[in-house]
């Protein structure tokens, strides 16, 4: 004889949560969905994150200075003495670092300054103890250097000028060479005064700058400056052809500068 079994009955409310357990999964499954698709949809806007962090890497790692290419054609400006002071010798002058003398220190320039000017320029130009030559500054010129320790020494009481030693004087063979060597490279400028050159023939010009010294003008011709390029704008011009041609280039604006006098001599009469 079989058994018999006999179904309960199901209840509304039993139905009711059947039905809404069984839509619950693929409900929550849709909403997933929809929110990742939403989600992708609204990042396709935003910047990418890595190119932004790599930037703020570098913003934070960049050097505080900045890297300026400089033309090596460049006139060079002349510095003045507190220049030189402020760009090349406050490094060790004004703490007195190295055994340096200190910047308007009486007590420790009186000894070096009872040496005279020459030593004291000597001593700058060549080095001296713990101090490098020129400075440390290489491209100084012999008056810059001239000028920074005037500046210092007078700061301390002293009374020096910025002056060189007497240049010497060129040959007759050096002379002729630099007259080669200017109608070749220099005469198109210097000849007419075309660019702003000094006339070979202005005395009034070349004056101011024959005070400054051979070395001052030698180095003038060899970078570059006044408005003027390098060796004439002969790169393969040697540093004793452009000397000679300077010598040269002084020993015309000599005798122009002691024409003019004799003229204006002449006309006072």
């Amino acid at each position: 004889m079989a058994d018999h079994v006999e179904m309960t009955k199901t209840t509304p409310m039993e139905f009711l949560y059947a039905l809404l357990g069984g839509l619950f999964a693929p409900g929550l499954a849709i909403f997933l969905i929809v929110m990742l698709f939403l989600g992708i949809q609204g990042g396709m806007g935003e910047p990418d994150a890595a190119p932004l962090a790599d930037k703020a890497v570098q913003e934070r790692i960049k050097p505080f200075g900045q890297s300026v290419a400089i033309d090596p054609n460049a006139p060079k400006v002349e510095r003045t003495g507190e220049q030189v002071y402020a760009e090349v010798c406050s490094g060790c002058h004004d703490s007195g670092a190295l055994g340096s003398p200190k910047f308007k220190e009486k007590a420790d320039w009186g000894k070096r300054m009872a040496q005279g000017y020459d030593t004291l320029l000597t001593h700058a130009l060549k080095g001296f103890n713990k101090m490098p030559a020129r400075g440390g500054d290489p491209d100084l010129t012999d008056l810059e250097v001239a000028r920074g320790i005037v500046h210092m020494t007078n700061a301390a009481g002293g009374n020096f000028q910025a002056t060189l030693k007497k240049d010497p004087e060129p040959t007759a063979a050096e002379l002729a060479r630099g007259k080669a060597v200017y109608a070749e490279n220099c005469a198109g400028c210097h000849d007419t005064g075309v660019t702003g050159a000094q006339k070979i023939s202005d005395g009034a010009a070349w004056a101011p700058l024959i005070k400054e010294g051979k070395d001052f003008l030698y180095h003038a011709a060899i970078n570059g400056s006044f408005g003027g390029p390098a060796k004439g704008g002969n790169e393969k011009l040697s540093d004793a052809d452009t000397k000679v041609a300077v010598d040269y280039m002084v020993e015309e604006a000599k005798a122009a500068i002691a024409s003019a006098a004799a003229a204006k001599k002449t006309a006072a009469k």
